[in-house]
């Protein structure tokens, strides 16, 4: 089988693998039984879950450095083995700090390093559709609720909560890891046979290649990263607090609410792999400019009324997928493919910011102002600078882009007057 049909196969097999470790997002599943098993107090137990996305954007940073000298199937190998004991492990817990080392700490780490070994590789694999495999792995995350919440639900009410985690923790050690073996590296400055890059292609794939210490010293690095933050502050706001956001904004009640945020996952995971097929077709610059327009319009509608909440809360979870399916393909929009790994998880790091802002913002103003309007009106308003800066970033781009095209055509020139001579 040609490495062209075969990166198809790696696709499908890191999105398994991703939808595999996305069974976090159906961590409220697990809360309650918790909660009722050990008599820990609701919050107290929600510790282990703010633990494991803390420090996820840690381990993605190293083993995109690790993956300079080590392949990226011995890179998931080791996350899957930490993931699948760390499920299990929570299976066996007594205490509160068993629980948050088992599950927020070994499980964060080791899903950092797994999405590190899975989304690098595969977008080198594909320089022709880059938005679009962003989107089709981040969507695998995103959609993992889906099928996750209603197995757990039904495996903690058959078997009780700790003898569910040692089941899952089971397969997920042993899938994992087969899964793992199976993962090849992508070849050094690959490109498909045949492909001819569009311009815009051929634009992204002139860009020099950069490491992380260019990029921190680059200012695109920091226009980007505001863009990610302010984008998914807003995004976050309505993903962490859907449930309470339309029982109190909308009046629908708790079981109904539920209903739509399994919906919302499905436009979330819609969005990555929607907005990634559109940047590939009219760019990453202008499609972040709808998606935020889109992300204002929204937000400042959940301020304005609670006329129809359920349709811009679904919007802003479309356009959320957007900003977290395009991380990948951006960076190496930006900074080239040769350093992705690391560049990613240096990349990621504003995300995690914003993921611990925005539910807490959101969270604040509830509590403070019996209301989450402001909340909202504040997103609106970020939106409008992010659209700001993303139209400096688009200028700071296409310029680099411009001057790697003309260094590339004098070097060709010189080296044409060379051979002639």
């Amino acid at each position: 089988m040609r490495i062209e049909e075969k990166r198809w196969f790696y696709l499908v097999l890191g999105t398994v693998i991703n939808v595999i470790i996305g069974q976090t997002y159906a961590w409220s599943v697990f809360v309650l039984p918790l909660s009722e098993h050990f008599k820990w107090s609701l919050a107290d137990v929600s510790v282990a879950f703010a633990i494991f996305h803390s420090i996820s954007c840690i381990p993605i940073i190293i083993a995109g450095k690790l993956q300079e000298y080590v392949q990226p199937k011995y890179i998931l190998l080791t996350g899957g083995l930490t993931y699948g004991l760390g499920m299990l492990g929570v299976g066996y817990v007594e205490t509160l700090n068993q629980l948050y080392f088992a599950y927020g700490v070994m499980g964060g780490l080791s899903m950092g390093t797994i999405y590190s070994g899975v989304v690098p590789n595969l977008v080198r694999f594909f320089p022709d559709r880059r938005g679009l495999v962003s989107g089709i792995l981040a969507a695998g995350v995103g959609s993992a609720p889906i099928l996750w919440g209603p197995i757990a639900a039904y495996m903690i009410k058959e078997y009780s909560v700790l003898p569910t985690f040692k089941m899952l923790g089971g397969f997920y050690l042993v899938s994992l890891c087969a899964l793992a073996l199976l993962m090849q590296v992508a070849p050094a400055g690959f490109t498909p046979a045949g492909w001819k890059p569009s311009e815009l292609s051929q634009r992204a794939l002139n860009v020099p290649d950069k490491d992380w210490r260019g990029m921190l010293g680059d200012s695109l690095y920091y226009c980007l990263a505001a863009i990610i933050v302010l984008g998914a502050i807003s995004g976050m706001m309505i993903i962490a607090h859907a449930s309470p956001i339309l029982q109190s904004v909308g009046g629908y009640s708790a079981i109904a609410a539920g209903s739509w945020v399994g919906i919302l996952a499905l436009c979330n995971s819609g969005g990555r792999v929607g907005w990634g097929i559109i940047s590939d077709r009219f760019g990453r610059m202008p499609t972040m400019v709808v998606i935020y327009i889109i992300l204002g319009t929204a937000m400042f509608w959940l301020a304005s009324t609670p006329f129809g909440v359920i349709i811009p809360v679904l919007i802003v979870g479309m356009a959320f997928g957007g900003f977290m399916g395009q991380l990948a393909s951006l960076t190496a929009d930006a900074f080239g493919s040769k350093y992705l790994p690391v560049n990613f998880g240096v990349m990621f790091v504003p995300f995690g910011l914003a993921s611990f802002t925005g539910p807490r913002l959101a969270a604040s103003i509830k509590v403070n102002t019996g209301s989450y309007s402001q909340a909202f009106l504040i997103a609106s308003i970020l939106s409008v600078v992010g659209i700001g800066l993303t139209v400096v970033a688009r200028r700071l781009l296409k310029k680099r882009m411009h001057a790697a095209i003309n260094g590339n055509e004098l070097a060709t020139g010189v080296l044409s007057q060379k051979a002639s001579s």
